[in-house]
């Protein structure tokens, strides 16, 4: 009887140890501990050298940094998106994302039929569709009509999110601008609820999603863009400073912008005054850069989670999830007074450049593609699963994390 509840007892135990003990090796994949924590460094470095030039900021010399511009990125906005007071400028502005989505998509996304043909026989060429039905399983020949139908890309891949968004962009800030009013108590939670939590939770549980449930490489890809977008922000705030809408609130457009101003935390010191805390006021008091409103890198994170989740996910809620959030983050930046629209659509463009870059480059997110499928079609388990397979290899959950069943 005693050996009996033992076993029960420890029954948990040993669960939980197989487990950890899946996730270790799983994690390792064929390598050794100081590979992986090299490849964690390497992989990550765009995104550690990014935090690195935001943290030191403030160690520049205040008499070699260049002007602020308080009014400019204002009157931009102003001309920019309101069709009523500027309808000329306004409508060249809109055709202008418009035709520049067109360009972005032709040049860059469009998949003429002719060059997927091209690609599928040169490594099919010597195999007929029934012999890979009778060479492999009911997901390889699903694989097997996804390469014939539409390349190497992902089951539902949302391929085209970057020009689509760029092209809708104009109309979804207006939206979101509409919504700034009124002011109230919920609509300062969810600002903030996006702004501050789900700006640094989303791009995190992103990463996790990209690691566990696809192909090798996807999450370094999504680290590499996060990093290079947020490389190129710093250095245009460092270079070309803006002042938030918040400056002009409080001080006037005509007030001069020194590098001795602290931080403003604007709207969500109205989120500290409901709560009962100073977190957000100290936080933003000290910012090592104050005038960075132009980009948004609030919009662009947003954005470069958008686009990897849409491309990926072969879950069309999980896709509109994240679309959602980007129209939500763009909304919170305009409410809390942070941004300018002009900011969130400079900084979408600096998401697409980056994700277009890893789009094209020759070891990029197409070279991970073909890579994970030709892996899975010569069973290569190593190089042809996902952190989840592994884990629950040869159980009923391997399936769940397989982006290709």
């Amino acid at each position: 009887m005693s050996v009996l509840f033992l076993k029960y007892a420890l029954k948990p135990f040993l669960f939980v140890f197989q487990l950890l003990n899946r996730i270790f090796w799983s994690g390792l994949n064929g390598r050794t501990v100081f590979q992986l924590v090299l490849n964690f460094w390497l992989n990550f470095s765009p995104v550690f050298i990014w935090l690195l030039m935001f943290k030191n900021a403030g160690i520049i010399p205040k008499e070699i940094r260049p002007k602020i511009y308080v009014a400019l990125a204002m009157h931009v906005d102003d001309y920019m998106f309101n069709f009523v007071g500027h309808p000329l400028i306004s409508t060249v502005a809109l055709v202008s994302l418009v035709s520049g989505a067109w360009l972005i998509y032709y040049v860059f996304y469009r998949t003429p039929t002719s060059k997927k043909q091209e690609h599928s026989i040169e490594f099919f060429k010597n195999l007929s569709s029934n012999a890979i039905s009778t060479q492999t399983s009911e997901t390889n020949r699903r694989i097997w009509r996804t390469i014939k139908t539409r390349g190497y890309g992902p089951l539902n891949c949302w391929n085209l999110s970057p020009p689509i968004l760029m092209a809708l962009s104009w109309f979804l800030l207006n939206i979101d601008y509409w919504f700034k009013d009124p002011i109230n108590t919920p609509k300062d939670l969810l600002a903030w609820t996006s702004y501050v939590l789900f700006h640094f939770f989303v791009p995190l549980f992103t990463a996790i999603w990209l690691y566990v449930f696809h192909a090798p490489g996807a999450l370094r890809l999504f680290s590499f863009g996060l990093g290079m977008q947020n490389i190129a922000g710093v250095c245009t705030h460092l270079l070309f400073p803006n002042a938030p809408p918040w400056f002009i609130h409080l001080y006037d457009e005509d007030a001069e912008a020194t590098y001795d101003l602290p931080g403003y935390a604007a709207g969500l010191t109205r989120v500290d005054m409901a709560m009962g805390t100073h977190l957000n006021s100290n936080g933003f008091h000290a910012s090592p850069i104050v005038f960075g409103a132009l980009p948004s890198l609030h919009s662009a994170m947003a954005v470069m989670a958008f686009f990897f989740v849409s491309y990926y996910s072969r879950w069309t809620t999980l896709k509109l999830l994240a679309a959602s959030f980007v129209a939500l983050q763009w909304w919170a930046t305009i409410y809390l007074d942070h941004h300018w629209r002009l900011d969130l659509v400079v900084g979408m463009l600096y998401a697409i450049t980056s994700f277009t870059l890893l789009y094209c480059w020759p070891r990029g997110i197409k070279k991970v593609d073909s890579d994970f499928m030709k892996a899975r079609l010569r069973f290569d388990f190593k190089n042809g699963s996902t952190m989840g397979m592994r884990v629950f290899r040869n159980t009923r959950l391997q399936n769940f994390f397989d982006p290709l069943a």
